[in-house]
């Protein structure tokens, strides 16, 4: 039997601490991968064939936050979130993915994202995505609630799916937090832990932005922004739409358009992600307001068209959404 990693931190204080090593070796890939789905909420992990799978995994929990470490020996292990898993969980989370050591090859929004050590990159849990692990590695993820990432950077899905070096001055700076909290989670006094985690908000926020400031190296880049940013301000009027993005900024559709393929979507579909995703966290987070005053809050004009666009894009209508129910077609809105 090959010889399990030593423990990557010592003395790490949550009981959530679990290595392969605790169970005979033709059960330690079921093992493992039940425990990355416990972790990492469901997934579709792709049994293999192994005689033992040395791994380690930990796992910290604090008010909705979770910041796993994980290895893998083994490489070519391949999972998959679709809309059936995604559709099991009720909890919507921005994973920052950093890689440590190996390597993992990601598919988000249809865009191949290869992970090298040192590279870190955000993926939204509401969306499907799959990943292949290259050999011997060491991934540690930080999983946010949603609600709590908007607050301080709004526009965080402009960042799914992007690549970003820790190399950069603001990137190695977080990268460090990061490697820092990892290692001393589970000893943070409770009372300090909220303080510690929104502070490390506020610097992941610090971090993507300066990202973009070092990527604008074109008015295009600038004006996709720009007018990213005047959907947002916008949301809440029914009368947005493709025409009045471009109009604001006195171009054509066309460039419009060419413009939003540099984020793989069109300014019509993004306008209606942003909406969805606005009412869906206000289902959550606005108990009190109805579902119709929620779909016309956020710009859409009947609520009818809202609950059948709202299913066709998570699968369940805004109630069964709200109730944290899933599958129940015998429920109607």
């Amino acid at each position: 039997m090959t010889t399990l990693p030593s423990p990557l931190v010592h003395g790490w204080q949550d009981p959530d601490v679990w290595s392969t090593g605790t169970v005979a070796p033709s059960k330690q890939f079921e093992c493992w991968r039940a425990f990355v789905v416990d972790a990492h909420m469901r997934w579709d992990i792709r049994p293999v064939r192994c005689d033992c799978f040395p791994a380690y995994l930990r796992q910290g929990r604090f008010e909705g936050y979770r910041l796993t470490h994980l290895t893998a020996h083994r490489g070519g292990i391949v999972g998959r979130r679709g809309p059936h898993e995604i559709a099991l969980d009720d909890e919507a989370f921005f994973n920052l993915i950093y890689i440590a050591e190996g390597s993992i090859s990601l598919t988000i929004g249809g865009q191949d994202i290869a992970l090298m050590p040192g590279q870190f990159t955000l993926w939204d849990t509401t969306r499907p995505m799959r990943f292949v692990t290259g050999e011997n590695l060491r991934q540690i993820t930080f999983a946010v609630p949603q609600l709590a990432l908007r607050r301080v950077l709004p526009r965080v899905d402009a960042y799914i799916g992007r690549p970003i070096d820790s190399a950069a001055d603001v990137s190695r700076l977080f990268v460090n937090h990061l490697l820092s909290l990892d290692e001393t989670f589970g000893e943070l006094p409770q009372a300090a832990a909220g303080h510690v985690l929104r502070a490390t908000l506020e610097l992941l926020a610090a971090t993507l932005r300066a990202k973009d400031s070092t990527e604008r190296h074109d008015g295009s880049h600038l004006l996709l922004h720009q007018a990213m940013n005047y959907v947002e301000q916008h949301l809440g009027e029914p009368a947005l739409d493709t025409r009045a993005i471009a109009r604001a900024y006195d171009i054509s559709e066309r460039h419009l358009h060419r413009l939003f393929e540099r984020a793989e979507t069109t300014p019509a579909a993004w306008i209606r992600h942003q909406r969805l995703e606005r009412c869906r966290n206000d289902l959550h987070g606005s108990p009190r307001t109805s579902i119709t005053e929620i779909a016309y809050r956020w710009g859409f004009r009947d609520s009818g068209t809202f609950s059948k666009i709202f299913r066709k894009a998570f699968g369940v209508t805004p109630r069964q959404e709200r109730a944290g129910l899933v599958d129940r077609p015998d429920l109607k809105e």
